[in-house]
């Protein structure tokens, strides 16, 4: 069972929703395309949210989640910093991954139970 701050778990989702909604936004209607996964695999909670809308450049990728980096023009660069604050304060990762012309994929993986056990953090799975 996935134990923790049921507001917290939340607002990183959320988060992971909206930066989506935005990635795909000039994109035409019929052609958006955003994706929400939730599945257990062994002792994790993994979370996947794709979208196919620009990607991510390699540049921002490695600076995704540092605080006040945003790519947005009214962004304030919090959500992902944010987002991993919450998902490492439940003892698990989050990771971004960018497909050109093809969108991004973002994953949390947490660990069900004990917050303290360690393994959430292994390698991504790279589907």
């Amino acid at each position: 069972m996935l134990s923790g701050d049921k507001v917290q778990l939340q607002q990183v989702v959320i988060n992971l929703l909206l930066n989506a909604t935005d990635a795909v936004a000039d994109l035409p209607p019929d052609e958006r395309r955003i994706i929400l996964e939730a599945r257990r695999i062994g002792k994790e909670a993994e979370i996947v949210v794709r979208d196919n809308g620009h990607g991510i450049s390699p540049e921002a990728l490695g600076l995704l989640f540092d605080s006040f980096y945003t790519t947005k023009a009214q962004g304030m660069g919090l959500g992902l910093s944010i987002a991993r604050t919450l998902v490492e304060a439940h003892g698990g990762c989050i990771s971004a991954e960018s497909h050109p012309r093809k969108g991004a994929r973002f994953l949390v993986r947490l660990p069900l139970g004990d917050k303290n056990s360690g393994e959430a953090c292994e390698a991504p799975d790279p589907r």
